[in-house]
């Protein structure tokens, strides 16, 4: 019963995730048509990946969380999910006009929204750390979006490229599992002082 949520969730690691995000930095910086986008898209992925960073640091490190909540920090699969996938959709879609624009940055959002749901059902993350992460990154995601036109003058074939190149990407990452609570842990420890790192105090249910 657990499998399709896996598969999910696996789509949402930062193994799948930052050769993407790398993908999708190249393919906007070499243009010179495209460049502004590339540099708004790098602040939008250090925007989101910092906050995700910093609120679990702030947990590890000095247990600091939101009070009333079972939160120790924001789901990094949601929030980054929520910004690589709809992005990712709305490249895809830059030649089509404004209503498939929407249909597949609207199809983006509901995959980012499954892999967030995914996190709840195999009990990686609270509730709290799911919305709160999709709602981050969603915010991000919106802000690198906002006030770009629906359609672009961009190649087909730079099109074919960029998703031929992404395939390719997310099937040889797929499956693997990026060591990034293990490397927070670390940092936490190194920056708090501590020899351990605070947890949550209960299992989730």
């Amino acid at each position: 019963m657990l499998i399709p949520w896996q598969t999910l969730t696996s789509a949402g690691d930062s193994a799948v995730l930052l050769p993407l995000i790398a993908w999708i930095t190249l393919w906007l910086m070499i243009p010179a048509s495209t460049r502004r986008d590339g540099w708004r898209w790098i602040v939008a992925v250090c925007v989101c990946g910092g906050g995700v960073t910093l609120s679990k640091l702030l947990f590890m490190g000095w247990n600091i969380g939101i009070p009333g909540l079972d939160y120790t920090g924001l789901s990094g699969h949601s929030a980054m999910s929520m910004l690589v996938w709809p992005t990712t959709a709305a490249l895809l879609s830059r030649r089509t006009d404004v209503r498939w624009h929407a249909l597949a940055i609207g199809a983006g959002v509901l995959f980012a929204l499954g892999i967030a749901v995914s996190r709840i059902v195999l009990k990686d993350h609270s509730v709290p750390e799911v919305i709160l992460g999709s709602g981050y990154g969603l915010i991000v995601c919106v802000g690198f979006l906002w006030g770009r036109p629906a359609t672009q003058q961009v190649s087909a074939r730079a099109i074919a490229l960029f998703a031929g190149m992404g395939v390719l990407i997310a099937l040889a990452s797929y499956g693997r599992v990026f060591p990034s609570q293990h490397i927070l842990k670390q940092v936490a420890m190194e920056l708090s002082g501590h020899d351990k790192v605070f947890s949550r105090p209960m299992p989730l249910p």
